[in-house]
């Protein structure tokens, strides 16, 4: 029995795998894609009027997709929803019709004053809260239409008056949306009983009708309606509010009336004193910074800084919270002797006013928080969050550079932020002692404090505080010998910090010469009596002490002759190999004066004028002619890139395009690509290379300079055109691959190109104006039919030559607007003679501190590694290693991972800095079989930023365990 079920069991499931595999023969997938209404008529909605709420809905919802990719019979669908509207009982099917009927406005489909003339009597008689709502977001809609004129407003406010007597929260907020954006704020319209209404519901029941209200009359303010000083003890009491948002939106508008109403008087609470509500709106402001909420604390400490009408005495009270007079108003002598002889008691007659009641302090309304502005900043400054403290610093910051009192005053406080936990305050509490530095002087005391900020582990940290003492000005000799003692350690400690630490030392000494001076001979090691040993100048510690007597001297000519001759030899070593942080002085017995350089600039721009005029001149010569000229023009501007740094960039744009007009002239003057045997020469090395060099050249020229000029810019795109329409031509005639994928991509960049010209008003030259008119005569543009209209054009008009707009004489940014995308690498050198030994298979970091320039994005930045084997990796670095330094500058410090199998001997490795923008070329779209028969690889359309450095390594073989 038991062998009888084995065997059916296993018949039965072979039956089932058989079964499987036969569905799976006859199995498809089948996608289903959801139905979209291309055009939704009238007939769509007849059903609406038998639906069921649940089906009017789904009707609806189909409809509002369908409005935004247009519809068919718009007055009608209309006409429907408007009479459903009417009869339809269920408030949910009646806000989604107003709410499609809002959509058909936005889309411009039905007029406003239609869609106002019919629902005005729907919404009059309509009793649901949330239809109303409805209602109010369509008239809001209305009247915010660019087609609604001044009586229609009038009509849709009259209409939102009427719906603020509804009794829900959400209409009620909602009018006054609509009426801070609809009510008229010009001189002759009287916007004050519109004002007094909303006003009005400042004081509602509901706090979110409150806030709304608040906001309307801030929104209000913003679109020029001049809010009155009326409004100002609504405002204030305000501020009491239980709900946050009133409160915050109640900060907002105080703030507003100080500004407006600064000089107005006002009475101060439970007193007869008067003063300014610029004072007394600040000092509630600095109230709020005690609040329970967060939120409020935080938009009471920012606001503080825009303050500025404040009075100086109510600012200082800011940073004391100490309380005068026990919380009572102290009385001048004349108001306390009128107040005894008014109290009418009976004395003893030894005193005047002896018995009299004195005044009396009730508990319960003695307020310790409610002090006015006493101690704001340190409440704010000591806030458990970093939500406020940040804030907090930022107005204290600005309020500090108005007042320059004050911000002396704020410096002790400032600086104990230093110590804070999050990293994010410490920096900008640098930054911002960074900003007042020049209302303040460091005393050393907070100098301790400072410095001791140099120990922290952050880069960020270091490099900002090095700023911010650059920036500040120290008080003794004291205070800036420990500050250069602190430079030096932490320069021992960091060592990637030392191009920091070397300009905060040539600051440092620019603006102290008379404090460096008695420190000379201590910090250069001289002696009156022994000849001490010349330091080594190689020495960064060194290097540091010289860019801070170097600076000093230029300002203080009397420290000139206490420096040793071989300080003065270091001085003309130091000029040439750091000439930014080293200043040109006069040194002693040295009668050569360094040559005036006044013209050299109007030479360099003559001269670059008359290279591009002789290359211009050329174009009507014989070939060979013509390619000794450019040749000649090639040697001149890579010259004078290197003789004139203003130029440079505008040399060696030049320069490449002359070189790419070089190649373009020496392919074209050859036969043999217009021979049927232009397949042997396409792959012979002098056409192939030619052709590799002439893509790159221009694919370069496109996106490493900027500054260039929209006729400038034209001129290249047009010549990568050419290069491009060269390729197409010479890879049809010589090979047999597809060719489908490269001409896509040329004719899309006809089409940028041309969309470029038109942009910006551009005349194309002869070549691209042919290639436009033939392209658009093709019905059919195959790459065929493209090559045969491209090879004419390209023999029959020669590349035109490159002209740069120097503006006038005078004007010598007309060159140096133009500049390359650079980098420089600082570390690692290439001067080691040591290996970095690592295991085999391994990973070895290396600190990589670079200095990128001139570049747009810098996400395009990448790392290039070529090994001694040819093997080249093109990594991307960490975008958080990106610090941005200003007009399209970085500096990018991470570490660049090497890894390799053992070597027999320690060899270098190449690292540099490339840009990518392979993904950004169109026109490199190639396919893979077009890129196999070019030869072209992803690493040809990088563009170096600097010379590779070499890193001298030594993977190591594995040692085995015991």
């Amino acid at each position: 029995m038991a062998a009888l079920l084995k065997k059916r069991a296993l018949a039965e499931f072979s039956q089932v795998l058989q079964q499987e595999e036969q569905v799976k023969q006859v199995k498809k997938l089948r996608l289903t894609k959801k139905a979209v209404h291309q055009g939704y008529s009238s007939t769509d909605l007849e059903l609406l009027k038998r639906a069921s709420p649940t089906e009017a809905l789904e009707l609806l919802i189909n409809l509002s997709e369908a409005v935004s990719s247009g519809l068919e019979d718009v007055e009608t669908i209309y006409k429907i929803l408007v009479d459903h509207c009417q009869k339809e009982r269920e408030p949910s099917v009646r806000a989604k019709v107003i709410s499609v009927i809002r959509q058909l406005l936005q889309s411009r489909a039905i007029q406003p004053q239609t869609i106002l003339d019919d629902l005005s009597p729907l919404l009059k008689a309509e009793t649901s809260h949330t239809v109303i709502a409805q209602y109010v977001d369509c008239l809001h809609t209305v009247g915010s239409n660019p087609q609604t004129g001044e009586k229609l407003q009038q009509k849709v406010l009259q209409l939102i008056k009427h719906c603020l007597i509804d009794s829900s929260h959400l209409v009620k907020s909602k009018c006054m949306e609509v009426i801070s954006d609809l009510t008229p704020v010009a001189d002759h319209y009287d916007a004050s009983p519109m004002l007094r209404n909303v006003g009005d519901f400042s004081r509602h029941q509901d706090p979110r009708v409150r806030t709304a209200a608040l906001l309307a009359m801030h929104k209000l303010h913003q679109r020029g309606l001049l809010l009155d000083v009326s409004l100002y003890k609504e405002v204030c009491e305000a501020l009491n509010d239980d709900y946050e948002g009133v409160r915050i939106a109640a900060l907002n508008l105080l703030k507003v009336l100080s500004q407006i109403h600064s000089e107005h008087l006002v009475t101060i609470l439970n007193s007869q004193e008067k003063i300014r509500l610029a004072d007394d709106a600040f000092a509630k402001v600095c109230h709020m910074i005690n609040d329970l909420s967060m939120n409020v604390r935080v938009q009471a400490a920012s606001l503080l800084g825009g303050m500025y009408k404040v009075s100086l005495n109510f600012l200082e009270q800011t940073l004391d919270k100490k309380l005068m007079s026990n919380l009572r108003r102290k009385r001048s002598a004349h108001e306390r002797q009128r107040e005894n002889f008014e109290s009418g008691e009976w004395s003893t007659g030894q005193k005047w006013a002896d018995d009299a009641p004195k005044e009396t302090v009730n508990a319960e309304n003695v307020n310790l928080i409610m002090s006015g502005a006493c101690g704001a900043f340190v409440h704010g400054l000591e806030d458990e969050f970093l939500e406020v403290r940040s804030p907090a610093l930022d107005s204290l910051c600005e309020l500090a550079l108005q007042f320059p009192n004050f911000a002396s005053l704020s410096l002790d406080f400032l600086v104990d932020m230093f110590n804070d936990e999050i990293e994010d305050v410490r920096l900008k509490a640098i930054k911002c002692l960074t900003r007042i530095s020049n209302h303040i002087i460091l005393r050393e005391d907070q100098l301790e404090t400072v410095l001791g900020v140099l120990e922290d582990f952050s880069m960020d940290i270091r490099e900002a505080l090095h700023e911010m003492l650059g920036s500040c000005k120290l008080s003794t000799k004291t205070g800036l010998k420990s500050c250069v003692d602190s430079l030096l350690e932490n320069l021992k400690r960091y060592p990637q910090d030392k191009r920091s630490i070397w300009r905060c030392l040539q600051k440092l000494g620019a603006q102290h010469p008379y404090l460096t001076l008695p420190l000379v001979p201590e910090l250069l090691g001289i002696h009156p009596y022994f000849d001490l040993p010349e330091p080594d100048v190689e020495d960064p510690a060194y290097i540091s002490i010289l860019i801070l007597v170097f600076n000093a001297t230029f300002s203080c000519p009397t420290m000139m002759p206490l420096l040793e001759q071989h300080t003065l030899d270091h001085y003309s070593y130091l000029s040439d190999t750091l000439p930014s942080l080293i200043p040109k002085l006069k040194l002693p017995n040295h009668t050569e004066s360094p040559p005036e350089r006044v013209s050299s600039s109007r030479q360099s721009r003559s001269f670059l004028q008359e290279v591009l005029q002789r290359v211009s001149d050329a174009d009507c010569k014989s070939s060979s002619v013509q390619q000794c000229i450019l040749e000649t023009a090639i040697r001149d501007l890579q010259r004078l890139s290197e003789i004139e740094p203003t130029f440079s960039a505008a040399a060696n744009c030049a320069s490449q395009y002359i070189q790419c007009q070089l190649l373009l002239t020496k392919i074209l003057s050859n036969k043999n690509w217009l021979s049927p045997s232009t397949m042997v020469s396409f792959h012979g090395h002098s056409l192939k290379s030619s052709l590799d060099q002439l893509l790159h050249l221009s694919f370069c020229l496109n996106h490493q300079f900027l500054g260039l000029r929209y006729s400038e810019m034209a001129r290249v795109r047009q010549l990568r055109l050419r290069a491009l329409a060269l390729q197409l031509v010479v890879v049809i005639r010589g090979s047999n691959v597809s060719a489908l994928g490269l001409c896509e991509s040329f004719l899309e960049q006809v089409e940028v190109l041309q969309n470029y010209l038109e942009d910006y008003h551009v005349n194309p030259d002869s070549f691209t104006t042919s290639v436009f008119r033939e392209l658009d005569n093709l019905e059919d543009p195959k790459p065929g039919s493209v090559a045969r209209v491209l090879q004419p054009l390209l023999l029959a008009h020669p590349c035109p030559s490159f002209q740069l707009q120097y503006g006038d004489e005078k004007d010598e940014v007309g060159l140096e607007r133009i500049t390359e995308a650079k980098a420089t690498i600082h570390e690692p050198s290439s001067e080691s003679d040591n290996p970095l030994k690592f295991t085999a298979g391994l990973v070895l970091a290396v600190p990589l501190d670079a200095h990128i320039e001139n570049v747009e994005n810098f996400h395009n930045v990448r790392l290039k590694i070529k090994y001694p084997d040819q093997q080249t990796h093109v990594v991307l670095p960490r975008l958080a290693d990106f610090r941005p330094l200003g007009n399209h500058s970085y500096r990018l410090y991470t570490s660049v991972l090497l890894s390799h199998n053992v070597w027999s001997e320690a060899c270098h490795v190449e690292v540099s800095l490339v840009m990518d923008i392979n993904d950004q070329e169109s026109g490199t779209g190639l396919r893979s079989n077009a890129k196999s028969t070019l030869g072209l690889k992803g690493e040809d359309y990088l563009i170096t930023l600097c010379k590779p450095v070499n890193v001298y390594i030594a993977p190591k073989q594995v040692k085995k365990g015991i």
